[in-house]
């Protein structure tokens, strides 16, 4: 299940009206390019080629306005002449950030390549709003004679594309995607084959995605090959597979514990559609504040936990939203040296095209950046970090990557115990498949709509099974359900949205499952029930209706 909520920056940049952002634009000059871009190397199928010449830098931003990040993107495609139609380059990969190199494909043979460098600066405007504005400038060029075909009688190849796991990984499963083969059609198609260690040959499936199935620990090869009557060439990737590190405790933290001393789930309430906190008194007061890490500063989390009133707390606690996707609009956005490295951006996240997806198995290369925000939230002195879009294997797909649920696992173990380390409490997010497994590194959990899409406990899901996960009852080893954390005391946040349309207002005459109180018997009152509520999918606080009463 992947998250529906809109971010603070996206609900800043969609409040714009048309007229605003226009005005705003004018003002603010493009990004300027440098030079003469062209396409340099080796026009031929399998020959690698490269987009040079050409330097990006940010416009000169009027006074008071703020860089948040600047990136450059390269796109390649094939046309049919040097003045179109074009389609996407055969080969094309799923980092248009570390794109300036591309590999022609056998489909680009008889094309003319085209290359686009498109520049993008996410400027703020109004920190009081979070308002920003994202202009981009593009150059194209088109080479002039086509691409040439793989020379006769030479052994067609393939190779890896999209990435690779680190070599030393905890994860014991892997996807490894190869590129189409590179040929001349006068030996012949090729064939291609895999293995995995020393298991018998196998066709590569049409899809060209070889999974490993689950791995012990120790060192595994994955090998490929490309066969036709001009011979054969065998690609091959070794790697090893380690224990994941063990769960630290967080010593010193505070926990968000199930349940508040009414015997009831704590409340709490969701807030990171805004840029200040807005407190909730009276009959709506709640224990629990998740809001922005970035946004939120210290001053408000200050007034948060000596002024501000609690429901059953002598004040309130605080989680810090982090995304764990690339947000266009943060200000470690650029990618570069101790920011998101070039190679791990991936695939838009559908719905947010300011946001990409990550490649988490590239875990020492994002260490520096983790561990950075992470001590953001810890210096501005809030209790807990809320992790979001760690689910990006369902379906592998997603992010271009091919992730799988042990390219998670290994990435989170370090990620959690990291959270500790610095002080603060961690919550799962999303996820059920892996729901068993993450209440030994979390404290707890936040869950969007599972009342509306799938089933909230795991007595739903056991039977089923996925990515090689077989989900369990509670009792069970593997529990899919967020009650996992509920049964060993750990707080559950649950959010339904008000625009899905499923679950009324409270006080709506509504029938069946549609009824709020339905709602709250269902998810709230168990036993190992959640904190539940119904909100607008903004979470900027304009709908506050927590179970059991919506008050």
């Amino acid at each position: 299940m992947k998250r529906l909520s809109l971010s603070v920056a996206a609900v800043a940049a969609l409040a714009l009206t048309a007229g605003a952002a226009h005005a705003a634009a004018t003002r603010i000059p493009p990004p300027t390019a440098h030079g003469t871009l062209r396409i340099a190397g080796h026009l031929r199928d399998g020959g690698t080629v490269a987009a040079r010449g050409l330097r990006w830098r940010p416009g000169a931003l009027p006074q008071g306005d703020r860089l948040l990040s600047f990136t450059v993107a390269t796109t390649w495609e094939a046309c049919a002449s040097p003045a179109g139609p074009c389609v996407p380059a055969a080969d094309s990969t799923a980092t248009p950030f570390a794109a300036r190199r591309y590999v022609a494909g056998h489909a680009d043979v008889g094309r003319y390549l085209r290359v686009t460098q498109t520049a993008a600066e996410t400027v703020e405007t109004d920190p009081a709003t979070f308002t920003f504005h994202v202009l981009r400038a593009s150059r194209t060029w088109t080479v002039r004679r086509p691409v040439a075909a793989y020379r006769a009688g030479k052994a067609p190849t393939t190779a890896f594309v999209n990435g690779l796991p680190e070599r030393r990984t905890g994860s014991d499963s892997e996807r490894f995607q190869l590129a189409a083969p590179h040929f001349n059609p006068a030996d012949g198609v090729p064939a291609l084959a895999y293995r995995i260690d020393g298991r018998p040959w196998a066709a590569v499936p049409s899809g060209r995605v070889v999974w490993t199935g689950l791995l012990g620990r120790g060192t595994h090869r994955v090998q490929v090959r490309a066969a036709s009557s001009a011979g054969t060439t065998t690609r091959s990737f070794r790697w090893r597979v380690t224990a994941l590190p063990a769960p630290q405790p967080c010593r010193g933290c505070w926990r968000p514990p199930h349940l508040d001393a009414t015997g009831h789930p704590m409340r709490w309430d969701w807030q990171i559609g805004r840029v200040a906190p807005l407190e909730r008194t009276g009959r709506r007061a709640v224990d629990i504040y998740d809001i922005d890490g970035f946004l939120t500063t210290a001053a408000e989390l200050r007034a948060l936990h000596t002024t501000w009133q609690a429901a059953t707390l002598p004040h309130p606690r605080a989680f810090c939203y982090l995304d764990l996707a690339w947000e266009e609009y943060r200000p470690d956005g650029t990618p570069g040296q101790g920011r998101f490295p070039a190679r791990t951006l991936g695939n838009v996240y559908y719905g947010f095209p300011q946001e990409r997806w990550l490649d988490v198995r590239q875990l020492d290369a994002l260490k520096p950046l983790i561990e950075r925000r992470i001590r953001m939230c810890a210096a501005k002195g809030f209790d807990a970090v809320e992790l979001d879009d760690i689910d990006s294997f369902d379906p592998p797909r997603t992010t271009g990557f091919q992730l799988t649920p042990g390219d998670w696992q290994n990435f989170l173990a370090f990620t959690d115990n990291a959270v500790h380390r610095s002080g603060m409490a961690v919550l799962w997010k999303n996820s059920p498949l892996l729901a068993w497994w993450g209440r030994r590194y979390a404290d707890g959990a936040v869950v969007e709509e599972c009342y509306a899409y799938g089933p909230c406990f795991s007595a739903g899901l056991a039977g089923t099974s996925a990515y090689g996960i077989s989900c369990t009852a509670l009792a069970g080893p593997r529990p899919c359900g967020w009650d996992a954390f509920t049964s060993r005391g750990k707080w559950v946040g649950e959010d339904e949205y008000r625009e899905d349309g499923l679950v009324c207002a409270p006080g709506r005459d509504c029938t069946g499952r549609h009824a709020y109180s339905a709602f709250c018997r269902a998810v709230y009152s168990p036993p190992n029930g959640f904190s539940a509520l119904r909100m607008t999918d903004e979470l900027d606080g304009s709908v506050f209706q927590p179970c059991p009463s919506g008050v």
